[in-house]
């Protein structure tokens, strides 16, 4: 035990002690955080391969989807005078990219076919539109044993008179059968740009099958209509960032409602200031006002 004379004596020898603690306790902290600095770069390597792993695998289960719903539909508009491309653009704004529960198996329905007959039937909760606000009701929808089934069931709805305009025998292009569901089939203003966008961006009309009244486009008129719909759509989206200074592009899973929600706002007021109704559809990548 040291022995010490006065009491400055001592506070100096316990001062001194202290000091070579820290300074051995830092020189152990050295090597650790020169470990820590070798290991970051490897972890933000391993966080972005797995990013990309994602993405990739996210691409492809989207891909796989929409070719398993391209052949389905092939077989059923052949015999219906209809356009595989339209309807399979149609299941893909219905279905959000199959991201929905109902588009999935047990219950292949594709486009939201509710059922009051007595048929096969799942209940779920929905959004609804009623009296002004968005109600969550529980609803009977209609299952089906396959894609198939469920665009059958599609194709004996746009058979009907109401949707004639929509056939190949009445008109040139699937452009014009986009048009004309337009304020029929769905309010929403924008949604013939939205069935042809993803026609056009994801070669849909491979799909389409030879038939009566279908009219073959050049290459010159196809670009022309890709340029015009790309232009009036980048003025909109700059129209709509003007009037609001703030825009959200939506993703994959998002409802009018859940929006509205997000950003504190009232649906009627996000109806309004993207000038939708009632009936209007989103889906992913699309721009809207906040």
């Amino acid at each position: 035990m040291n022995q010490f004379k006065t009491r400055t004596e001592k506070y100096n020898y316990i001062r001194t002690q202290q000091k070579e603690k820290r300074i051995k306790a830092a020189k152990r902290t050295v090597p650790l955080l020169g470990t820590a600095m070798i290991l970051s770069p490897g972890v933000l390597a391993m966080n972005t391969v797995k990013a990309n792993a994602a993405e990739t695998s996210q691409t492809q289960n989207q891909s796989a989807f929409i070719e398993q719903l391209g052949a389905s539909a092939m077989q059923v508009s052949s015999s219906n005078d209809l356009y595989a491309s339209i309807m399979v653009a149609q299941a893909l704004v219905e279905t959000g990219f199959g991201s929905s529960q109902l588009s999935s198996a047990p219950y292949y329905n594709l486009f939201g076919v509710k059922e009051y007959n007595g048929g096969p039937s799942v209940t779920m909760s929905t959004q609804e539109y009623l009296d002004g606000q968005w109600v969550t009701m529980n609803e009977p929808f209609a299952v089906y044993s396959s894609y198939s089934e469920s665009f059958q069931a599609h194709a004996n709805l746009l058979t009907g008179s109401y949707y004639a305009g929509a056939r190949k025998s009445h008109t040139n292009s699937y452009q014009d059968a986009a048009v004309y569901l337009t304020g029929r089939y769905a309010t929403d203003p924008s949604y013939a740009s939205k069935l042809i966008s993803l026609i056009q961006s994801y070669n849909l009309t491979r799909f389409d099958t030879p038939g009566a009244g279908t009219a073959v486009q050049s290459t010159e008129q196809s670009q022309q209509a890709e340029t015009t719909q790309s232009t009036q759509q980048a003025v909109q989206t700059a129209s709509s960032s003007q009037a609001s200074g703030q825009s959200y592009t939506v993703q994959s899973g998002d409802s009018i409602w859940g929006i509205a929600e997000k950003f504190g706002i009232s649906v009627d007021q996000l109806l309004a200031d993207n000038g939708w109704s009632s009936d209007s559809t989103i889906m992913p990548g699309d721009t809207i006002v906040i």
